[in-house]
């Protein structure tokens, strides 16, 4: 199939649930240290003081060393999400990783994956700089901004109610979770799809 134009010149990419399948990074790491009961409390508040709160204890149980602790997971990878990347790369476009969760993990994801950008909720020296889903369009026109891209040349990939504020501010949304939230209507809609036949899409666009 060639590519031979199209308006889409930065891709983003949600992590959990969207490039990573089945448990989330942090039930993961939870599970590596015994913590999987409560990280499954944790996911389940919405307060974002208490979320706030139970990121400094997760942060605790971490120990000086969480990047030790990724290289022991299994994580496992959405259906094509190395060729999606490698696909989008080959014909000029812009990738990058927006994720609400830590920092370190979503670094090491995006190299792995040759992502051009990424970022996540930050923490040195036991102080987090948090980063949440209403951040997540700012950061993308930051970075679209910085690329001389306008958001209608910009595509996002998410799957849950916590990508909505990304997906919307995207001129070409794509949602890969089951329920399409009724906020953004008008996505292109592929239930847990393999990334590189939304990767072909956007290119397509």
């Amino acid at each position: 199939m060639s590519f031979l134009s199209h308006g889409v010149r930065l891709a983003a990419f949600d992590l959990d649930g969207t490039v990573v399948r089945g448990p989330t990074i942090c039930e993961s790491l939870a599970e590596s240290l015994g913590k999987l009961p409560r990280m499954r409390e944790i996911e389940q508040l919405r307060d974002l003081a208490q979320i706030r709160a139970a990121r400094q204890e997760m942060l605790g149980w971490y120990g000086d060393a969480p990047h030790a602790l990724y290289d022991k997971l299994s994580l496992e990878l959405a259906p094509g999400a190395v060729e999606a990347f490698g696909l989008l790369a080959q014909h000029g476009v812009q990738t990058a990783i927006v994720s609400i969760t830590w920092s370190f993990a979503v670094e090491r994801l995006a190299r792995r994956l040759g992502a051009d950008a990424w970022v996540g909720t930050d923490a040195h020296c036991g102080e987090i700089r948090h980063f949440w889903p209403d951040d997540k369009p700012a950061w993308l026109a930051r970075r679209a901004s910085t690329l001389g891209i306008d958001m209608s040349q910009v595509a996002a990939v998410g799957d849950s109610h916590g990508d909505v504020p990304m997906l919307a501010a995207a001129g070409h949304p794509f949602f890969v979770g089951a329920d399409l939230p009724r906020e953004i209507a008008h996505a292109v809609h592929m239930p847990n799809a393999d990334l590189r036949e939304v990767a072909r899409l956007i290119l397509s666009r």
